[in-house]
């Protein structure tokens, strides 16, 4: 398809859902993984001042319906495997008025629809202040919520992409591997505003990354660390000529050091690393250069989430919201282009969410350096407290990742009579190799200090659990292996 192609249907769509009665502001809902067809629903709702929510076609059928309303969608556009999986579950959902499906066999048909209406702009006035799409977040400590983004907030957002990223014209090839409706959108209008060319994948196989990146020359992507692991580490993309990549854009979780190691091996020096969330983005970036210096021997770089995106500002608060001094750990805030408007319907939680002046408490634990450079060390709550000791998950699962036998690893606190709980990983061995429980602990001693390096090692054959976007859910993990201790001392690191 070319770009006036997408535009005239984009357009098709904005007028399809007009004649359904569905007005500017109004939520609707996508459902499905990356199609042709997500471009110009992304397009097309934006264009007509829609709000967009996009759901993730992983999640199971009760959470997208407690989603569907609570932001009170009246459309669902969605393909049939998914309308089907959820028709009975939808069944008496009195907010969602029409669903629309793109591949034929649902109440609505999307190409039906799209085939009766004029392909001419219809030219809907949109104000910065409206609100463009609704992501709700991965939900990890409770039911997720809605973040609302402004037009003038996403402009900003890709405004800050085609800064921070390398100029791209329409000799560029985009593939598409991380989720549309998530990170793999994220950097879409900055694309668009280059005519760069998109190559869509439904669903991420690193094999299939690999064929996809050699045929057609693709030359960036955006993909979550555990999918840029995958990519290396795939024996079928071993066998692919990837060297037309210039740009590999990890977001939305930690990557080890010795992944980008990796990667540098493998690409060249392609890795951008950036760092934020739904609610904030983008917040910092690590660029290649700052990496290969990294590589090079200014090894704390390799840890770094980088420094701030040039409209961004981040902070580090103690508990009372005071600044804390360089290099001091507390509660990672930020002020980033992207920062949302509210939490959809949640007046407390949004108030909370946001400091005095305006910035974005992540909910991050790390600290900055005197250089500048931000440091994410665990999310809060996260951390191990071993006899009154904080360990935090990042330092030690770099150090156990760092083994050349190591695929993947959680840090986790195993429960212990005496100290609470002690620090401990999970681990999963990469094919064709082995290691001890001893073995890892011993490595592990060699590149922490004592109170940091694993007690237990645990090793398991399946891989660690994932979220829909590809984040090690470390929670899991725990829960899983740890039952929480009894009558565990406290203490304050």
């Amino acid at each position: 398809m070319t770009y006036g192609e997408v535009y005239e249907r984009s357009c098709r769509l904005v007028n399809a859902l007009l004649a359904l009665g569905i007005r500017p502001q109004d939520r609707v809902a996508t459902l499905g993984p990356n199609t042709p067809r997500s471009l110009e629903q992304i397009g097309g709702l934006a264009l007509g001042g829609f709000v967009r929510v996009p759901l993730h076609y992983r999640n199971p059928a009760e959470l997208q319906r407690f989603m569907l309303e609570h932001v009170g969608a009246r459309a669902l556009i969605t393909d049939s495997h998914h309308y089907h999986a959820l028709r009975d579950t939808l069944a008496d959902l009195s907010t969602l008025e029409f669903v629309i499906v793109d591949d034929g066999g649902g109440p609505l048909r999307y190409e039906d629809m799209l085939g009766s209406v004029s392909g001419e702009d219809p030219e809907i006035a949109v104000r910065p202040q409206d609100m463009i799409h609704m992501t709700f977040t991965s939900g990890t400590t409770g039911r997720p919520k809605a973040t609302v983004q402004t037009h003038r907030s996403w402009l900003a957002v890709t405004a800050e992409n085609m800064i921070q990223l390398p100029p791209m014209t329409r000799d560029d090839r985009y593939l598409a591997a991380s989720p549309l409706s998530h990170g793999g959108g994220s950097v879409l209008f900055a694309l668009i505003a280059r005519a760069v060319s998109n190559i869509v994948m439904p669903t991420y196989d690193p094999g299939q990354a690999a064929e996809l990146i050699e045929r057609h020359g693709v030359t960036v992507t955006v993909m979550a660390p555990t999918m840029v692991h995958r990519l290396i580490h795939d024996p079928a993309a071993a066998r692919r000529d990837l060297s037309s990549v210039r740009v590999i854009f990890a977001i939305g979780a930690a990557i080890s050091e010795q992944v980008i190691r990796e990667v540098a091996g493998t690409f060249g020096d392609v890795l951008h690393l950036g760092y934020g969330q739904s609610e904030a983005l983008p917040a910092t970036i690590l660029t290649p250069q700052e990496i290969r210096r990294g590589i090079d021997g200014e090894e704390s770089l390799l840890r770094s989430s980088g420094r701030p995106v040039a409209g961004a500002a981040v902070k580090i608060l103690d508990t009372a919201d005071r600044e804390v001094p360089a290099g001091e750990l507390g509660e990672i805030a930020v002020d980033t282009p992207g920062n949302m408007k509210e939490l959809w319907a949640e007046p407390q939680a949004t108030a909370a969410r946001f400091t005095s002046d305006g910035f974005i408490r992540t909910g991050d634990i790390g600290y900055v350096d005197d250089r500048g450079y931000l440091f994410v060390v665990g999310r809060e709550g996260d951390e191990i407290v071993s006899a009154g000791t904080k360990v935090w998950p990042a330092e030690l699962e770099n150090a156990v990742a760092s083994h050349p036998g190591v695929l993947e690893v959680a840090a986790v606190g195993f429960a212990d009579s005496a100290a609470g709980q002690v620090p401990g990983a999970v681990v999963v061995l990469k094919d064709g190799h082995s290691a001890s429980e001893e073995e890892i602990i011993a490595w592990c001693r060699e590149r922490l200090p004592a109170p940091a390096s694993p007690v237990r090692v645990v090793f398991q054959t399946d891989p660690l659990p994932k979220s829909p976007v590809g984040k090690m859910l470390r929670r899991a993990v725990q829960e899983r292996y740890c039952a929480p201790a009894r009558d565990a001392p406290s203490g304050d690191a």
